[in-house]
């Protein structure tokens, strides 16, 4: 994990200095990851593309104020998390989870993942599981989804997600209890649904 910081923030230096090469890594190891977390707040595939590309763009203008090189993904996340809420509250967008979310081929979503290699009998079960999953998911509150998403579907931890929430990491544990429980309630039939 430490080697992988230090690539990020080897390209963030470079990046301010002006190497567009150095961006276009950043761009490449985290793009996938932007899509996949707009992609779950909104049911527009094409507002979710376009809502990446003006995340990276925004970074790109303003790179030179993150204050930590390290804390790029975060930073990522906050810049998106913000221009979603900005087109949420232009009544551009409204904020949900659907329940056909698709991920791009180069980034598959950590349930599409698990499904690879089983058979038509077990793909169909999954199929319906996903639907379950993601149906559940859009009935949380915004701020509990979005924690969700962020810690299980992109491996983010609390404190990274109070960061990009603008919240203290205890909030980030309260809700993503809260959630679990939710989803317990209503996936309960179908997956246990883990406390980690």
């Amino acid at each position: 994990m430490s080697e992988e910081r230090d690539k990020v923030k080897e390209l963030v230096a470079r990046a301010r200095a002006g190497e567009v090469d150095a961006f276009e890594a950043l761009y490449r190891a985290h793009q996938g990851g932007i899509y996949t977390f707009l992609r779950g707040q909104v049911r527009d595939a094409e507002v979710a593309a376009d809502l990446t590309q003006d995340t990276f763009v925004r970074a790109w203008e303003s790179l030179a104020r993150l204050r930590e090189a390290g804390a790029f993904r975060g930073w990522l996340y906050q810049i998106a998390r913000n221009l979603v809420l900005d087109e949420a509250k232009s009544g551009r967008v409204r904020l949900e989870v659907p329940a056909s979310v698709v991920s791009s081929e180069e980034n598959p979503s950590v349930l599409e993942r698990a499904t690879e290699g089983d058979g038509p009998e077990e793909r169909l079960a999954s199929a319906e599981l996903k639907e379950e999953v993601w149906r559940a998911l859009e009935s949380l509150p915004a701020a509990q989804r979005e924690a969700v998403v962020m810690h299980h579907v992109e491996g983010m931890g609390t404190a990274e997600i109070a960061k990009v929430m603008g919240v203290r990491p205890g909030t980030v544990m309260s809700r993503l209890a809260r959630a679990r429980e939710a989803l317990r309630e209503k996936l309960g039939g179908y997956v246990e649904v883990s406390d980690e």
